[in-house]
């Protein structure tokens, strides 16, 4: 994946929300590439940046390999009363969040052979089934 959104908005034309979670990989302008921006206002930042809202700042959540997903979101969602969910909703969010998180774990395999190696010559190759 090269770029992703996320966010929670009251309507489908609103240009401001809650906060929205972003990756563009290779971000060129400074900022994490994975990250979460907030709407709202705090004082004490204002008085410390000079006015600077909020919503500019961007949090990081982590790198190009484990941040949130989009199950992630739903489920915050869902846990601060801002959604009424399906009564099956966290079997999907398991489902998708498991999906997500080993095409990341692959990914990082990938890049990262030698401690992939390392792991199997310590404890051997895990046994089908094995988790």
């Amino acid at each position: 994946m090269h770029k992703s959104f996320f966010g929670v908005f009251g309507s489908p034309e609103a240009k401001e929300g809650l906060c929205h979670y972003d990756y563009e990989r290779a971000k060129r302008d400074g900022y994490p590439e994975a990250h979460l921006q907030v709407y709202g206002q705090s004082e004490t930042l204002e008085a410390l940046r000079q006015g600077r809202a909020l919503a500019k700042l961007h949090f990081p959540v982590g790198g190009r390999r484990f941040r949130p997903s989009l199950e992630d979101l739903i489920e915050f969602l869902v846990r601060e009363q801002l959604v009424e969910p399906k009564d099956d909703y966290m079997a999907v969010l398991d489902a998708g969040r498991q999906r997500f998180m080993a095409k990341q774990l692959r990914a990082a395999m990938r890049r990262n052979p030698d401690i992939v190696a390392e792991h199997v010559e310590r404890h051997g190759a895990p046994k089908i089934g094995d988790r």
